[in-house]
């Protein structure tokens, strides 16, 4: 029995160095091809993109590789398709590498503000398309995943679709209007409230009160005919906006449940340590109140729920 492991752990160790020394290649000739970019985008694969790399997706590549036991062709493979899906991951959080803002990081759990939804100073500009392409890749090559993988594709899929459903909710109020004191704002919480104290009554002014002030002066000077049409105007807007008001509120009402599903999802993927079983129900919940996720997210936790329903954990290697 004791031969039987030694001669096993002889044969990982074997395989270990065979697919140390295909990365060994691989990684001197990719280095080759991005030393003759002298360009931000070679700096920032190099500072942020190579770690994650070095870090984390390779040695989990390996890991798998030895434990179901493939060739070094099959590694060879492997590691070439993970490095493209992996840049190209990079480079759909970070809007295909234009970096109209320097980024400084290859992808972090995003600290939710509501007022800094669509901000690309935070170091991420998110290409949903290109992201969701990178998904669908990933997803049909199993043999190639990792927890690390895994869990940047969840959080950044969330948090695109997060960001865009809080800048609809937020700044159009779910499409029933501009939100002028968000607009205006900027990412300042107490400028924001002062406008909004400001706003109100500014509202309440143009909508009620100079209509018929403006009436009252046509009137006192003669022009009948234009303050009667002023005052038309003035009550069928009224009354368009009192007959609109119970499908505003439905609709508000129903973006705020959903906005507040899908950042309980989120904050779930801000875990150290993610209850699979828990992020699956949050995300059947946010779907059931109306979010609206790509069918990769739904492959990648139900994939990840029943690789184990208890935990997971994505600092680790596997």
């Amino acid at each position: 029995m004791n031969d039987q492991s030694e001669d096993k752990e002889l044969d990982a160790q074997s395989l270990m160095q065979q697919f140390e020394d295909v990365d060994e290649v691989l990684t001197e000739h990719f280095q080759g091809e991005m030393s003759e970019r002298q360009d931000e985008w070679r700096v920032s694969v190099e500072n942020l993109a190579l770690p994650v790399w070095n870090g984390e997706i390779l040695p989990a590549l390996k890991a798998n590789a030895v434990a179901s036991n493939k060739t070094k062709a099959d590694f060879h493979d492997q590691w070439l398709r993970t490095w493209k899906l992996t840049m190209d991951l990079f480079q759909a959080v970070h809007n295909h590498g234009t970096f109209e803002k320097k980024p400084w990081y290859f992808w972090e759990h995003q600290d939710y503000d509501f007022l800094r939804a669509n901000d690309a100073t935070r170091g991420i500009e998110i290409d949903k398309g290109a992201l969701l392409d990178v998904a669908a890749g990933y997803l049909s090559r199993p043999e190639i995943r990792s927890n690390k993988f895994d869990w940047i594709l969840m959080d950044s899929i969330v948090f695109q679709e997060l960001d865009a459903y809080t800048y609809h909710v937020v700044n159009s109020k779910s499409g029933t209007g501009a939100n002028w004191a968000a607009i205006f704002a900027g990412t300042s919480h107490s400028k924001y409230r002062v406008l909004q104290l400001l706003f109100w009554p500014i509202g309440i002014a143009l909508c009620y009160v100079a209509p018929a002030a403006f009436a009252y002066w046509l009137a006192t000077n003669d022009y009948h005919k234009m303050a009667y049409g002023v005052i038309g105007f003035w009550g069928l807007s009224l009354l368009l906006r009192l007959v609109g008001f119970p499908a505003r509120w439905r609709a508000r009402k129903k973006s705020t449940k959903i906005l507040t599903q899908m950042l309980d999802m989120y904050r779930i993927l801000g875990n150290s340590v993610i209850s699979p079983t828990k992020l699956k129900e949050c995300l059947e919940k946010a779907a059931a109140v109306g979010a609206v996720f790509d069918g990769a997210l739904f492959s990648l936790v139900d994939r990840m729920a029943a690789r184990d329903a208890t935990a997971f954990i994505p600092s680790q290697i596997g």
